[in-house]
């Protein structure tokens, strides 16, 4: 679940081999199911340092509803049968992490309220899914600023106010996860980014 936007830049060739025209299935999560058949062909990735503006959504509203459009394409990546599962574990487990995240964000609060033994191996879980959740969550928001335009100051600040988010941010992420799984897989929600003109008189 990371928050950086990604600017997919990609070979000719590569995108006319492997095609973006990948089904219904493909078309909800098209970066991500793009990526998984890239991959399968034997193409690699790197990140290419780089700024882009990007307008974030400017609801609560419309951030969830694209928090849930991301789930459910991954989830349709994951699941897809065009994609053998080698070529797509870590994101399967990835995934996994972010869907069970309900369980193990209500496991923190019942272990507080209903301290009863656990087996190890249900501690274990629930801790490696919150590792993974939070690990994504980190990177994401290193990806998300610049430390050559920041300085290092302004970005361990920047850095330091996204962390102090996380108790806001699994709140979204589990709404959009419930709502994600139990919504239609796919509707591809616009998400609208344009800003109303107040007219003044």
């Amino acid at each position: 679940m990371c928050v950086c936007n990604v600017l997919t830049i990609l070979q000719v060739g590569a995108e006319r081999q492997v095609s973006f025209d990948n089904g219904l299935d493909g078309s909800v999560a098209e970066d991500c199911f793009f990526a998984m058949k890239a991959y399968k062909e034997g193409y690699s990735f790197n990140f290419v340092e780089g700024e882009m503006w990007e307008k974030s959504p400017f609801s609560l509203g419309d951030f969830v509803q694209q928090r849930k459009r991301w789930l459910q394409g991954i989830l349709l990546v994951v699941h897809s049968k065009d994609i053998p599962l080698r070529h797509k574990l870590l994101l399967a487990i990835s995934c996994y992490s972010w869907v069970t995240m309900p369980f193990s964000t209500s496991n923190v609060v019942l272990a507080a309220l209903c301290p009863i033994p656990c087996p190890p191996l249900m501690d274990f879980i629930c801790a490696f899914i919150g590792a993974i959740n939070i690990y994504m969550y980190v990177f994401g928001v290193v990806k998300s600023f610049s430390l050559y335009r920041f300085g290092m100051l302004r970005f361990l600040l920047c850095i330091c106010g996204a962390l102090c988010t996380i108790p806001f941010n699994i709140l979204i992420e589990n709404m959009a996860v419930i709502w994600g799984l139990f919504g239609h897989k796919h509707r591809f929600y616009v998400v609208n980014k344009e800003i109303k003109q107040v007219i003044t008189v």
